[in-house]
């Protein structure tokens, strides 16, 4: 079976949602990522202001995050129980739903948000793994992201941390562990452009 639902998991500063664009924009399919957002955002009858800054923000109990990812993993927004629960989680669960939605419509790209181990159950995925150096991931972010030149060292661990921890909250998987893709790419050995044409390649 061709794979042809591509995940991308990225560390902050490679590049994978612009390598994500670019192999989208080549294979002639949908990319997904802000769009996610937004649909989760209706589904839930919150503003995409608010799911955005919610998304991957964690209860402070681990546990109960794991717990909530387990229990609730493919359950419908529409269930009643649902509605007790916190923002946060609501939205996890609703996001969940709105992935394997866009999956069913058909080939795309779709950019982190557990969405490998949320779809690991079809045959026609294709699961990347973006990352590189350090010295690239911080000249980028200040870059392209415009952050702070002096808190960048904090700035990159941060964020990689929280992703680390909500992708490892809500899943029984370990973020980055080779074990869970079928590519893991170095975007600052091979390139953006060479990083998409493997996936491509891979795809095709």
């Amino acid at each position: 079976m061709k794979r042809n639902i591509i995940t991308i998991s990225r560390e902050y500063g490679s590049g994978g949602r612009k390598i994500g664009e670019m192999v989208a924009e080549r294979l002639g399919i949908p990319f997904y990522d802000k769009e996610i957002i937004e649909e989760t955002a209706k589904a839930a009858g919150m503003s995409p202001d608010f799911v955005a800054q919610h998304e991957e923000r964690l209860n402070n109990n681990i546990l109960y995050n794991f717990t909530v990812g387990a229990i609730y993993g493919l359950a419908h927004p529409d269930k009643p129980e649902l509605k007790n629960l916190p923002a946060k989680e609501r939205i996890f669960v609703i996001q969940q739903e709105v992935i394997q939605e866009m999956a069913d419509k058909g080939p795309c790209v779709i950019v982190g948000r557990c969405a490998d181990f949320i779809l690991k159950d079809r045959e026609d995925m294709l699961k990347v793994f973006v990352y590189a150096d350090d010295e690239t991931r911080k000249k980028r972010v200040i870059e392209e992201y415009g952050r702070v030149p002096q808190y960048i060292d904090q700035t990159v661990a941060y964020v990689d941390k929280r992703r680390r921890l909500h992708y490892e909250s809500y899943t029984t998987q370990r973020w980055g562990d080779r074990k869970n893709y079928h590519l893991m790419l170095d975007s600052s050995a091979l390139g953006l452009e060479i990083c998409a044409d493997i996936i491509c390649t891979a795809v095709k």
